[in-house]
């Protein structure tokens, strides 16, 4: 395949779910425990330039985001995400966003508008996205949650409320 139309195929795929609304389609799929796959192994390098690894989280649950600035759902979100993770973080719940095809300014000017604590994870190719194809996590806003192996649990496409997060995430923490 022509490595143009590759780049532009990757990139229909990230922004399908980020149609300049608020409130694109959406779904929700939670894996019963006996049918999620490995665990992810993503890693890279956070927006504050420090190596973040998801094995290093395993024995957490983790909230991964997978976000852009410039992607209206997006912002919608950030502000159930943030107070999600400060009312989870004591519960050994932690939270990683993943920054799509951006640059790092618009991404860190995004962190700061929303003042959001928890890492992110800088991956302006969209390289890290494929440590995650077997969900396929192509759309922004994508919200998956990693139970205490690493595994993934829940996946929603599109933009993600409090009220729909928060019970899933007690659903996963009180897994044993």
């Amino acid at each position: 395949m022509n490595p143009r139309v590759a780049v532009a195929v990757v990139a229909a795929l990230l922004t399908a779910g980020c149609g300049g609304t608020d409130k694109p389609e959406s779904a929700t799929k939670v894996y019963p425990a006996a049918d999620r796959k490995e665990p992810i192994a993503a890693s890279g390098l956070g927006l504050d330039q420090k190596p973040l690894a998801l094995k290093d989280l395993q024995g957490k649950v983790v909230v991964v985001n997978f976000w852009a600035s410039w992607c209206s759902p997006c912002r919608a979100e950030a502000p159930a995400m943030e107070q999600l993770y400060g009312e989870n973080k004591a519960k050994g719940v932690e939270f990683v966003g993943v920054d799509i095809k951006d640059t790092d300014d618009a991404a860190k000017a995004f962190i700061r508008s929303y003042k959001l604590t928890y890492p992110s994870i800088a991956d302006p190719q969209g390289k890290i996205t494929l440590d995650f194809r077997s969900v396929s996590p192509g759309a922004v806003p994508t919200t998956l949650i990693l139970d205490r192996q690493g595994r993934i649990a829940v996946q929603h496409s599109g933009s993600i409320d409090y009220t729909t997060l928060a019970p899933l995430i007690t659903q996963v923490v009180a897994e044993k």
